[in-house]
């Protein structure tokens, strides 16, 4: 009997240590929560009481450099005033053995143009006081003081050391009997439940599950569970048989729900690669564009342009008129390039005002005239809200093993001659010295 007892025993323990040392069991999870919680309550408290005792210091700090004002500056003054170089460093030197202040520097003369100072300043310190010494109601200089700061940061630090070190001793015990209390009194049995589960299998014969508990063990949550449980498997024994029933038309629902999915897929892709406020490719696009024509492409028999294009002096319309109606320059531009462009080309909003037109099978000569009529056919139309807009275009055409960088970047050096050139213009890429 013993024997048994001290069995079932340890069979308890080993359960329980697997409990709480279990990577991912509900104990470990609690415990983190619990010290999370009980830290954040500790931390609120630890930061309300930091800052009233940070603030303290700033206030005795404000009153140190005060009382510098008050009974070192008008004597600073006095010297400034009689170019008195030895009084004023002296001075200085007083202030600058202060225990609030870590360096100090004195502009004086009739342009302030002579310094003296005293201690270490660091010129990206984040606070400095500045005090103008007058003599006679006349201004004689300015002196800069920073302030030792580094007493102040390590008297926060070593109460922030102390404070959490006592608030997350008191946190961790607490949260660890907690932890102890829920994992014996709740997460074993749910683990037992788990272990039940586990073996259950549908068209096996169904034993109900009892918990491990005293004959006159309360009838808790725990008991209502255990019931439920019973009852959800018993249904289940049940359940697997419709279910095996009606596979097949499972299988036709979800060959239908594949189809439609590849279907919304495709859309998804599709809208990937279409910018949003022009309905035009966007960079994306242009990017698989590029990867598609750039290896079919030859100088000598299929020869691949680019025409990059761009709305002169766009940023004055958002600037005078609103982003709305820079909006709809950008989209009725748009539907001119796509309407004036050929079929074979792929029209695409390169970033801002600027367009880039992929224009395969394609010479120099045929892209520059293309651009050339892109350019009259913006120019002549009435834009909404605006009137007339021109446009300027670079040209480039694809060179021995170049790749797509290579060509849109001389296309873009092209349309910067065009700018240059006084906008509303077509320019060739620059020639090829090479050849």
């Amino acid at each position: 009997m013993d024997a048994n007892r001290q069995t079932r025993d340890s069979a308890r323990l080993r359960n329980f240590l697997l409990i709480f040392l279990a990577p991912r069991g509900l104990a470990r999870r609690m415990l983190v929560w619990i010290i999370g919680i009980s830290t954040t309550a500790a931390l609120i408290a630890t930061s309300v009481q930091l800052f009233f005792d940070y603030r303290s210091d700033v206030s005795e700090l404000e009153q140190g450099m005060r009382y510098i004002e008050q009974s070192q500056l008008p004597g600073l003054a006095d010297a400034a005033w009689n170019f008195n170089v030895a009084g004023m460093q002296v001075q200085l030197d007083g202030i600058g053995h202060s225990p609030w202040v870590a360096g100090a520097t004195i502009h004086y003369g009739p342009s302030q143009s002579a310094a003296l100072k005293t201690g270490k300043l660091d010129p990206d310190a984040g606070r400095l006081f500045e005090y103008v010494l007058r003599r006679n109601g006349v201004v004689v200089g300015k002196i800069y003081i920073e302030p030792n700061l580094h007493t102040l940061y390590r008297r926060t630090l070593d109460r922030i050391g102390i404070v959490l070190a006592t608030q997350g001793g008191k946190s961790l015990v607490t949260s660890i009997s907690i932890l102890l209390l829920i994992s014996w009194m709740i997460t074993r049995h749910l683990t037992q439940m788990a272990e039940f589960a586990k073996s259950f299998e549908p068209g096996k014969r169904f034993t109900p599950f009892v918990l491990r508990r005293g004959p006159q063990g309360p009838y808790d949550e725990l008991s209502v569970l255990v019931d439920r449980l019973n009852d959800a498997y018993g249904r289940l024994q049940t359940a697997h048989e419709f279910q095996v029933r009606h596979n097949e038309i499972l299988s036709q629902e979800v060959t239908q729900r594949t189809t439609e999915l590849l279907e919304a897929h495709r859309q998804l892709a599709q809208l990937a690669i279409t910018d949003k406020l022009t309905g035009a490719v966007n960079r994306r696009g242009l990017d698989e564009a590029f990867k598609s024509a750039i290896p079919l492409a030859d100088p000598d028999s299929r020869p691949l342009a680019v025409i990059l294009a761009d709305i002169d002096k766009f940023k004055s319309v958002n600037d005078s008129r609103g982003h709305l109606v820079g909006d709809i320059l950008l989209r009725e531009f748009t539907s001119i390039l796509r309407r004036a462009a050929r079929a074979t080309d792929t029209v695409g909003r390169w970033g801002g005002e600027e367009f880039l037109i992929l224009c395969p099978q394609t010479t120099l000569e045929q892209a520059l005239r293309l651009a050339e009529h892109l350019r009259a056919s913006v120019q002549a139309h009435v834009f909404a809200e605006i009137g007339s807009k021109t446009s300027s275009f670079g040209v480039a055409v694809l060179r021995k093993g170049e790749t797509a960088d290579d060509l849109v970047k001389r296309a873009d050096e092209a349309l910067y001659q065009a700018k240059e050139g006084g906008r509303n213009r077509v320019c060739p890429e620059a020639p090829n010295i090479e050849s």
